[in-house]
């Protein structure tokens, strides 16, 4: 029996290709996986999907810079109810310091973490209340800023009109009056017009994948997970149709059945053609193709398709 059987936890290791190697009897037991079904990328089936891409950046980030890391997402129970956990894992080591990977812990925080949502809930409703009432407020104030510009003019031309009459009529106190009040009034006018000020708008987050080109070549099925991530994507249905594509369209990464031909003739392209381009290997379990930067086993696991691609990709 591991150690890590006895522990209240669930808890995890991982290669430095975070690859796993072992999850404790807690997780099993919770997931309802067999620690053979786990193995390699086969425990990502139990994320939420929709929690996948946002833990896998966080994870190649801490990955790469062998930083611990925590994360709250989604886990799939072995009654098919995804709960949320809490995850915290740090780097292992050797005992002469050579990188082992990383280890685990889960929590369960569905509980808390549903009293937040539905606290967020509340919050957003009063955020969405509160944009709602500085919009009408905004529109107010254009509105304002347009009757002030529109009556400046006027309020001007009234002040000239009335000095230019008094000069020809200097004993006329009405003109008098009427020339003063008018530049009093062109001078409220221009002080509120300085005072109008619009608000500006917050920034937005990007998805992982954000910016990142990828061309798919004859499988169409690793098109939504990475659109999921903000990869812009493209399908070409044969290694010559790919090619075509990159007379129009530069990716930065390229995933293709390993095909000694096809990524021959990738990489005698010039360079503004596509030659340098990185490319991923799709494969059965064979010997890698010489020229592929990288290769990933069929079928493809999403969480091992987003961390090829956002590899390369930098």
């Amino acid at each position: 029996m591991q150690p890590d059987d006895t522990l209240p936890l669930m808890t995890w290791r991982a290669r430095p290709d975070m690859s796993c190697e072992y999850v404790n009897r807690e997780w099993r037991d919770f997931t309802g996986y067999t620690l053979e079904q786990a193995m390699g990328q086969g425990w990502s089936r139990c994320l939420h999907p929709e929690d996948l891409a946002r833990w896998l950046n966080l994870c190649v980030g801490a990955f790469d810079r062998r930083e611990p890391f925590q994360v709250e997402y989604r886990l799939r129970r072995r009654d098919g109810e995804h709960r949320w956990v809490l995850e915290r894992a740090a780097p292992r080591y050797s005992p002469g310091e050579f990188f082992l990977g990383f280890g685990g812990a889960c929590v369960d925080i569905d509980g808390c973490k549903r009293e937040q949502q539905s606290l967020a809930r509340e919050l957003e409703r009063e955020r969405r209340l509160r944009i709602a009432t500085e919009e009408a407020s905004r529109l107010r104030h254009g509105l304002m800023v347009s009757v002030l510009q529109e009556l400046h003019l006027p309020a001007r031309a009234i002040g000239t009109w009335a000095a230019h009459l008094r000069s020809q009529m200097p004993r006329a106190p009405a003109l008098e009056a009427i020339e003063r009040n008018a530049r009093t009034q062109s001078r409220i006018i221009a002080t509120l017009r300085g005072l109008a000020e619009l608000p500006g708008l917050p920034p937005r987050e990007e998805p992982m994948l954000s910016g990142v080109r990828v061309l798919v070549v004859g499988h169409d099925e690793l098109v939504k997970p990475l659109q999921v991530a903000g990869a812009e994507v493209r399908a070409a249905s044969s290694p010559d149709e790919a090619l075509a594509t990159l007379s129009s369209w530069r990716p930065d990464v390229v995933l293709a059945e390993t095909n000694e031909s096809f990524i021959r003739a990738l990489r005698s392209l010039p360079a503004e053609r596509g030659g340098c381009l990185r490319a991923a290997a799709l494969t059965d379990g064979g010997a890698p193709v010489a020229g592929y930067d990288a290769q990933l086993a069929k079928p493809v696991e999403p969480v091992a398709l987003l961390a090829t691609v956002a590899r390369l990709a930098a």
